[in-house]
């Protein structure tokens, strides 16, 4: 019932709406169907083409929306995500694939291309990423890996900062309640250069939720932007970001007690040298990129009931990465090819939690085409990857987008998929939490297993685009089975207080998403979506997100003066 109240609401405003006298040459300003992405593919095509979903999230939306960090922004403005509350930091679940193991978000963050997850948790915190510097957004849903390799698993978030023609120099400052603050400053030289530098710096505090303790956090970036070439004569851009997060820990949410006075915190330096040139009809692009950082765990240790005066125990863990990619495209007639080749070392160190350092690298070859066949758009892509630790995986990847006519697009896509287990999965030991049993707190210890398998997944999407001068309504259905999905279990029946993390079980999520943006004037924009999720399997009921999810947005853009949205989820 509940549902249909939803589908009802939905009818009747685009029923509404479309009644009203609009603009049909008005800009969208959510959804433009036009609007050219490449996360999916890497290669560049308008939305309404696209072989699965693509969701995009603009500038204009990312000052509309009020959100200050990334994590804010999604939960928000897509349907699609879902925010969760763990142990270490807020996480998103990407349709119905919540986190794993606690902490992570079986989906792959990029900034400007190159990824963001950490070996050690295998990871992007979202929360640690400001808004202020972001052009926009790309979220590419379904399986990647068949272009990015490990953690591409639900989907793709490539978050694109404000670059050359786009960025600007800016001050923003703002309050929220309970002592929350926020700043972001930009310089940048003079735009008509042909070598650009912007260099930007954020700092903003959280106050969390008033309904669970200890789950304020605050946040320092910095970042670096350099540009200078054309396309034609060899074009580089150099990335350095840098964050500094500092967060309360609520507790696993395996156990009960709290944990009043448990801090994490992260610090991490990202960077990315790249080249691109092109030559006729072909573009080469290499890159070198890396992050190394720390993570330091501050636990109390002291057994139970706990009165916040405690002292706590440092738990550190440092990590660094550096990879070379190089891809090539080739644009000939009806046809697009790319091809590309990645290297990945990565290294991780905690004598006490770990065992001491260890090391893994990742090599892969990767290949697709994309065909324009009359009113298809077939694709086909592969990817193989061999792993020093948890050895080969291959990903394969189809699609197709039909163009029946100028209003109606039909899309269908099936891949293959995996996320890597991180190195505190594999090798986490001398780590415990208390736990109740027999209302007595019993420390709980957790352990890493060396031969974990990777996670798989083979993911399904059917969808369908209808497009109209006023407005336009995207539906799709989606299945994802995942098999070897790792989390925390039992290890030994004669040690009930040792737990391990294990490829335990295999589950199935399905369901569908439904989007209709509708322009009811020149200023002013309607926006609502639903999704609706099921699970079946071995899936352990306290890790489900919501089953339904809606989000409405009703918004007034202009140019100059005052603007504004109101939003309801």
């Amino acid at each position: 019932m509940r549902m249909a109240y939803i589908l009802a609401g939905i009818l009747i405003g685009v029923g509404w709406c479309y009644a009203q006298r609009t603009s049909e040459t008005a800009e969208w300003l959510f959804a433009d169907p036009q609007k050219v992405v490449k996360t999916a593919t890497r290669t560049e095509k308008p939305i309404a083409e696209s072989f699965t979903t693509v969701r995009v999230l603009t500038r204009k939306e990312i000052e509309l929306s009020g959100a200050q960090t990334i994590q804010e922004l999604l939960e928000r403005m897509v349907v699609d995500f879902e925010g969760q509350e763990s142990s270490q930091h807020r996480f998103l679940s990407m349709r119905g694939a919540y986190s794993a193991s606690e902490f992570n978000e079986r989906m792959l963050f990029l900034l400007d291309g190159q990824p963001l997850n950490d070996p050690i948790l295998g990871n992007f915190p979202a929360m640690s990423l400001s808004t202020h510097d972001i052009e926009r957004v790309e979220v590419a849903f379904g399986p990647g890996s068949a272009m990015y390799g490990p953690n591409a698993f639900a989907g793709v978030v490539n978050i694109i900062t404000q670059q050359e023609s786009t960025a600007r120099p800016s001050l923003w400052n703002g309050y929220t309640g309970r002592g929350g603050y926020n700043a972001s400053l930009r310089w940048m030289t003079d735009p008509s250069s042909p070598t650009r530098i912007s260099l930007q710096s954020s700092f903003w505090r959280d106050p969390g939720s008033d309904r669970i303790r200890n789950n304020d956090a605050t946040v320092r970036t910095a970042r670096l932007f350099a540009f200078s070439g054309t396309p034609e004569r060899g074009l580089w851009r150099f990335n350095y970001l840098y964050s500094d997060l500092e967060r309360g820990q609520v507790g696993m949410r395996y156990f009960t007690y709290p944990t009043p006075t448990d801090r994490s915190h992260w610090r991490t330096h990202y960077w990315q040298l790249e080249y691109q040139r092109q030559f006729g009809a072909t573009t080469q692009t290499a890159r070198l990129y890396g992050l190394n950082g720390t993570i330091v765990f501050n636990k109390v240790q002291t057994q139970p009931p706990l009165t916040g005066n405690e002292p706590r125990t440092r738990m550190p863990f440092s990590q660094s990465m550096l990879a070379a990619e190089t891809y090539w495209q080739w644009q000939l007639p009806n046809t697009q090819l790319l091809a590309g080749a990645d290297y990945r070392t990565m290294r991780v160190s905690s004598q006490n939690h770990l065992g001491g350092a260890h090391t893994a690298q990742n090599f892969a070859l990767y290949a697709q085409a994309e065909w324009q066949l009359g009113r298809f758009r077939p694709i086909l892509g592969a990817r193989y990857d061999d792993h020093s630790v948890y050895g080969e995986q291959f990903s394969p990847r189809a699609g197709f987008t039909y163009v029946a006519d100028s209003q109606n697009r039909f899309r269908a896509s099936i891949g293959r998929a995996f996320r890597a287990p991180s190195f505190i999965e594999m090798f986490l030991q001398n780590y415990y939490v208390w736990k109740p049993i027999g209302g007595n707190p019993v420390p709980l210890s957790i352990e890493g297993k060396a031969d974990l398998r990777p996670e798989i997944t083979v993911s399904t999407e059917l969808g369908y685009r209808y497009l109209h001068p006023r407005w336009q309504l995207d539906i799709s259905y989606f299945t994802a089975q995942l098999d070897d999905v790792v989390s925390v279990f039992l290890k030994d029946p004669n040690q009930p207080t040792l737990r391990q993390y294990n490829n335990l079980y295999s589950f199935r999520v399905w369901g569908w998403t439904s989007d209709v943006v509708v322009k009811l004037s020149p200023e002013w924009t309607l926006n609502a979506g639903y999704m609706y999720v099921r699970y079946t399997g071995g899936v352990e009921e306290d890790y489900k997100p919501a089953r339904d999810r809606v989000v409405v947005r009703l918004a007034y853009w202009r140019e100059r003066g005052l603007s504004g949205q109101l939003t309801f989820n």
